[in-house]
This record gives C-alpha cells, structure tokens and sequence, in this order.
C-alpha cells in the first residue's frame, strides 16, 4: 500500500467519524468535515424540504450518522437517495409509519427534475403493449402524504409526471381501476389488458373499452405512457 493511498483512507476515516480532533477550531480535517456536512445538509434539505421540516430536530443527529456509515455514491443527488433509506431504516424514524411514503414522493419530484426525460409523443390504439414513462412514477402509497395527511392509513394510488411544458412535476390521483391497468401493462399487450380487467371485474368487455380508452389516451397525451416498439 503505498504512502498516498494510507493518507487518502486516513483522511476519508476522519471526515466519515465522530473522532475528535485538536484544536478543532482551526484544524483542516474539521474544516473538510463540516464542509462535507454542509454540502449534503444543503443537497437532502433541498431534495426533502417536508421531511425537513417535519423533522428538523433531528436533522443533524441523522445527517452525522450517515456521514459516519459513508455513502456509496460520488454524487451528491444519488447520496440524498441514499439517505432516504438510510433514514427510512433509522431507529429514530421507526414511529412514523408515513415515512417510506413521504420520502418516495419528495425523491420522486427530485428525481423527475435532475433527470433528463426524453418527450414521447404516442397514441393510443388497442394494439402493442405499453408502459410507463421515463417522465412518470407511480405507487400506491399508504398514507396521502401529498395533502400532508399522515394519519389516515389506507390505499392511495397516485402518478408522479413530468409536465414538460411547464418543467414541472405533478401528481395525479388515480382510482384502483387506473392502479389495476397499470399493473397488468407491466405484463400484457393493450388487447390482453382489457380481457383481464374484464375479467377481474366482472364487466363486459365492450363496457369497458371505451372508457378505458379514454383513459389511456389521456395518458398518452400527458406522455404518462409510450408504447413498445
């Protein structure tokens, strides 16, 4: 091992521990040390600005900690991701049961904007299998943390997207039938969808088709989904 690579995991080891140093107020290692905390306290208040509200208090306990057990990524924003689980799974945080929810949603606007999201336009046609979006997420969360309720448990199915006119995300709630059509796209051709959801739901297939193509053509349009090629 040479002398370079024994000062750079020194220096690494300082920076992630809770060692203390001499003279703190005008040694270097604090010096990268805070400036280390400064930069992610910046980049997760930035990516999670509910959670930190939520949680201020505790913002810098759970901030230190992830800096000591050390981040797997060099960038900043795949770190703020990581902290999000790494929060999630804290000892501190295992009393708020709308937490996975809160942070999947806060990540997901963040995500949506850094990411470079490619405009699709498609149309819709019972014919070709389909799928989400680069530009759109969605999960059924268990708490509506997008109203800033975290009380009510329940079944709330929403959609994250890109607006790429605005360069904004929003979200949309959408129903369990809406949930249910986006599970079985994962899997089926448009065509194949439509006899399952018939299927399960016990309703006649020509009931269903045009309302159903209604819907995906509205999520065609606001380029929720693209079609398979």
């Amino acid at each position: 091992m040479t002398t370079e690579t024994t000062i750079m995991e020194r220096f690494i080891e300082i920076i992630e521990s809770d060692e203390p140093l001499i003279n703190p107020l005008y040694n270097r290692y604090q010096v990268y040390r805070d400036m280390v905390y400064h930069r992610l306290y910046e980049t997760i208040t930035n990516i999670y600005p509910i959670f930190t509200s939520l949680f201020e208090d505790q913002l810098h306990e759970l901030i230190r900690a992830f800096q000591t057990t050390g981040a797997r990524s060099v960038l900043m924003s795949d770190m703020a991701y990581e902290f999000g689980l790494f929060a999630k799974a804290n000892p501190l945080m295992q009393d708020k049961p709308y937490l996975g929810d809160l942070l999947w949603l806060e990540w997901g606007e963040a995500e949506l904007l850094l990411e470079c999201c490619e405009m699709r336009s498609t149309h819709f046609e019972w014919v070709g299998q389909y799928q989400l979006s680069d530009s759109a997420r969605w999960r059924r969360l268990h708490y509506p943390v997008y109203r800033g309720d975290f009380e009510i448990f329940g079944e709330y199915p929403i959609l994250l997207y890109y607006n790429f006119n605005e360069n904004q995300v929003y979200f949309e709630e959408i129903t369990p039938l809406g949930y249910d059509v986006l599970m079985l796209l994962q899997t089926y051709r448009s065509d194949e969808m439509l006899s399952e959801i018939s299927r399960a739901y016990e309703v006649d297939t020509e009931d269903l088709k045009i309302p159903l193509e209604q819907l995906l053509t509205q999520w065609c349009e606001k380029k929720f989904l693209t079609k398979e090629v």
